[in-house]
């Protein structure tokens, strides 16, 4: 008996050490949920302050109902997803930490019906589900600490040197939002398997692209998107991933004959 004691205390011993790390890591989490959540706001209220967030939009509600199902789709996940209309003729939607997803007027008049909605939807949720906007928050993090390091050993820093949440929260300049083509590409997949889950044509991606690539050419919707792979690219490799992809045999490339989501 008087042998197996230290055995014990040391099992004890590690599984202090074990949770403790467990809590920690926890910890960490909440804090980094915490300073995703402040950041998202910060962009929302950004936008707000200049008058780009458009409150009383006929697409808001089909917007926030179809965002809706994809946000249920893709759960569980820590963030409650947030839809909103910001104004402008780009056809442009991105999200933003914290699980904010803001979508240009432009991009809602392209859209023909709720299956090419769910998909752009489902696209940019998949990029909050992936931690695609959280790795390259952390990247604009450890870039503005070099910068303000440097400044500090130049002397051409000031104790109220704008902080990591201002310089990605400005509009115009969401660092975050440079995804890379791997990133696009992932994606794209996801997002048309949360558009499927939700009960929406996951092949309504393909006749997003095809669309845009009528009005826009090559030029892809995500104008922030660094290494950006051509419209025509990713619509000739999600359209292989739906065709290759048994989950999706039931779904027919035959889009309806709706022509907008709100009336004239």
């Amino acid at each position: 008996m008087i042998t197996t004691m230290p055995r014990t205390f040391a099992r004890l011993a590690a599984l202090a050490v074990s949770l403790g790390i467990v809590l920690a890591a926890a910890g960490a989490a909440r804090a980094d949920q915490s300073d995703d959540e402040t950041m998202g706001l910060g962009v929302y209220d950004d936008l707000k302050a200049k008058g780009q967030v458009v409150e009383g939009s006929p697409y808001l509600p089909i917007l926030r109902r179809v965002g809706d199902r994809l946000s249920a789709a893709a759960r569980p996940h820590w963030f409650t997803e947030r839809f909103y209309v910001i104004r402008g003729n780009q056809i442009n939607a991105f999200s933003a930490p914290g699980g904010y997803v803001f979508v240009n007027e432009g991009l809602l008049r392209t859209i023909n019906n709720t299956d090419e909605l769910a998909n752009v939807l489902g696209h940019e949720t998949a990029h909050l589900v992936l931690g695609h906007v959280q790795a390259k928050v952390e990247q604009q993090k450890r870039k503005s600490f070099l910068t303000n390091i440097g400044k500090a050993l130049t002397g051409k820093g000031s104790a109220g040197a704008q902080n990591t949440f201002d310089a990605a929260t400005k509009i115009g300049n969401y660092s975050f939002l440079n995804f890379t083509r791997q990133q696009e590409y992932a994606a794209d997949e996801l997002g048309a398997k949360l558009a499927a889950k939700a009960g929406y044509n996951p092949w309504g991606t393909v006749w997003f692209f095809n669309e845009l690539g009528r009005l826009v050419g090559d030029a892809g919707y995500e104008q922030y998107v660094q290494e950006h792979p051509s419209t025509s690219e990713r619509t000739d490799r999600i359209a292989r991933y739906l065709h290759d992809t048994a989950a999706f045999a039931r779904w027919k490339n035959r889009p309806p004959t709706t022509t907008g989501l709100v009336s004239p």
